[in-house]
């Protein structure tokens, strides 16, 4: 029994993997805007990392897919009120 429970909390553990992704942002003017942005990405329960690049207007976020989702991330964004897109 002990060795079955074992090898379900490695399966399930094996699934669970990080994921990037990378966004453009609409309605950054500043570095304060992407500090926004950022703060409000870095509460998203499961994100590991948070990138972004003014210039180009991207954010490149790495999470846990078991704990969050690219629509919870941008959900986030919205939030902090901008538009994201891939």
């Amino acid at each position: 029994m002990k060795r079955f429970l074992v090898a379900l909390a490695l399966a399930a553990a094996a699934q669970a993997a990080e994921q990037s992704l990378s966004l453009k942002v609409e309605g950054w003017h500043s570095k304060g805007d992407v500090y926004k942005t950022e703060a409000a990405v870095q509460k998203v329960k499961g994100v590991v990392r948070v990138s972004s690049d003014l210039s180009a207007r991207t954010i490149v976020v790495v999470f846990d897919d078991a704990a969050a989702s690219a629509a919870d991330i941008q959900k986030a964004i919205s939030g902090a009120g901008y538009l994201s897109h891939r």
